[in-house]
């Protein structure tokens, strides 16, 4: 399978954390879900290793929007992403690194 699809949209969504945020942190973290949901979308993800799954399940875990509802606006996404800690989104910052080494590495 390639990988050259999820490898650039988890390079831009790593582009998106770097600092400094035109637009806030949080605007920042919403960017690179984005980005993330689309190198995600319809990815047969047994083909991954164990390790890459993990990294996906966790970053997913973040970008639930369980328990988050469209208010005023704001996608759920913007209300979660405005709540999170600094280590929560250096967390975030990290998996997707993680994915985005791995798929440029396995895009090959």
């Amino acid at each position: 399978m390639s990988y050259e699809y999820p490898a650039e949209k988890f390079s831009t969504a790593r582009q998106a954390l770097v600092p400094p945020y035109a637009q806030g942190d949080h605007v920042a973290v919403v960017t690179a879900f984005q980005e993330c949901r689309l190198g995600l979308h319809r990815m047969n993800r047994s083909k991954l290793d164990q390790t890459a799954r993990a990294w996906i399940y966790a970053l997913e875990c973040f970008m639930s929007t369980e328990g988050f509802s469209d208010a005023g606006g704001e996608s759920a996404w913007d209300l979660k992403a405005k709540t999170f800690t600094a280590e929560q989104k250096s967390e975030i910052a990290r998996l997707i690194g993680e994915l985005a080494q791995w798929f440029a590495t396995h895009s090959m």
